[in-house]
């Protein structure tokens, strides 16, 4: 009963491992079956060779089955440094999508606290969590900023001008394109700044120089222009958008927050601060899904129920929701959605409203 025992719980550190091993494949495109396949072989065939070693006993199995996959699960923070939670949290993930959507997010969310331990500790003191956000230190020398201006040195003319963009404390050279929705960014890039692709990530179709490409979606907490923040940024994985001089492009997410200006005598982008809460419908909306249900009541009441779904593992302060009756259009407004939940709002439309059929859209929306 004893040898059983151990050898069941010998079980969690081999499938963490396997876990592991393959959320750091797919989360580089890898086919999830392959890279599984060889994860489950790295992890099995060592242990075979141990229990081999040790006499092929019940408890030299047991043994066998915490030592190998601990050896692994202890190495792997010092080759993938900052990337062992998220890829435990995306092997999970796989593993658990058979299941359906909501399994799979259990799963994750399992996985990440499983894989934090073994994160690389962070050198230094660690702000609270409400700790107020600073400007990076490593803004580069060159930007002249005030307090609601920036002014960043552009490489290139045209169609080509490449501007310094922070992203924490890294900076990245960015292609300004403003003929492109969403910032994108290289799967190396996102890596730099430890930002990890979740198995389930919401994707979109980008129109590329090749052509049009179904690219995975994450979201960044901050981003930086100079001195001037933008809060939960959308991202774009989009490889052939990087080059040997960007490493992507930086879309109208980021830059309609701000008046911008293009000085061709200075080679500046000058970045003017907005007054109020800026429109983030581009970056809101491929993690928010609204639908609606209409009832139609003998007496030709017309009541309409709104959901919005979250995917996004920040909270949206407000959707508004249009909703389209034939030729009548009115308005629905979703308020504080928290990260990955739902909200729901009832709009009671005019008597008589034809409603047998009808279109919901995502018209405007802000974290």
């Amino acid at each position: 009963m004893l040898v059983a025992l151990c050898i069941a719980l010998g079980f969690l550190p081999a499938g963490a491992a396997v876990a592991a091993l393959t959320g750091l494949g797919v989360v580089r495109d890898l086919s999830a079956l392959h890279v599984g396949l060889v994860a489950a072989l790295v992890t099995v065939l060592p242990i075979a060779g141990l229990w081999s070693l040790f006499g092929r006993t019940p408890p030299a199995l047991a043994a066998a089955m915490v030592l190998w996959p601990g050896l692994l699960l202890a190495g792997l923070p010092g080759y993938f440094p900052g990337e062992v939670p998220g890829a435990m949290s995306t092997g999970f993930s796989v593993f658990a999508s058979p299941g359906g959507r909501d399994f799979s997010r259990s799963a994750a969310q399992l996985g990440q606290r499983v894989g934090q331990p073994m994160a690389r500790a962070p050198q230094g003191d660690t702000p609270a969590p409400d700790a107020e956000r600073k400007v990076p230190e490593c803004v580069p020398s060159a930007v002249a900023a005030t307090g609601d201006q920036a002014a960043l040195p552009y490489e290139g003319s045209g169609h080509s001008m490449a501007i310094p963009v922070q992203f924490g404390d890294v900076e990245l050279p960015m292609l300004f394109d403003t003929g492109a929705s969403v910032t994108t960014l290289d799967r190396a890039s996102l890596a730099k700044i430890g930002v990890r692709v979740p198995a389930d990530a919401p994707e979109i179709t980008l129109r590329t120089a090749n052509g049009e490409r179904t690219a995975k979606l994450v979201l960044v907490p901050d981003v930086w222009v100079g001195g001037l923040h933008v809060e939960g940024v959308t991202i774009g994985i989009c490889e052939e958008c990087s080059d040997e001089r960007t490493k992507g492009l930086l879309g109208l997410n980021v830059s309609s927050q701000f008046l911008v200006t293009v000085d061709t005598v200075r080679k500046e982008v000058v970045f003017q601060a907005r007054d109020g809460d800026g429109e983030r419908l581009i970056d809101v909306s491929p993690w928010l899904r609204v639908s609606a249900r209409a009832t139609i009541y003998p007496d030709t009441r017309v009541e309409v129920e709104v959901t919005g779904d979250s995917l996004a593992p920040r909270p949206i302060d407000e959707a508004v929701v249009g909703l389209a009756c034939g030729e009548d259009r009115f308005v629905a407004r979703l308020t504080d959605i928290p990260p990955g939940g739902t909200a729901t709002t009832v709009v009671n439309l005019p008597r008589g409203t034809d409603c047998a059929s009808y279109k919901v859209t995502l018209d405007s929306a802000r974290w």
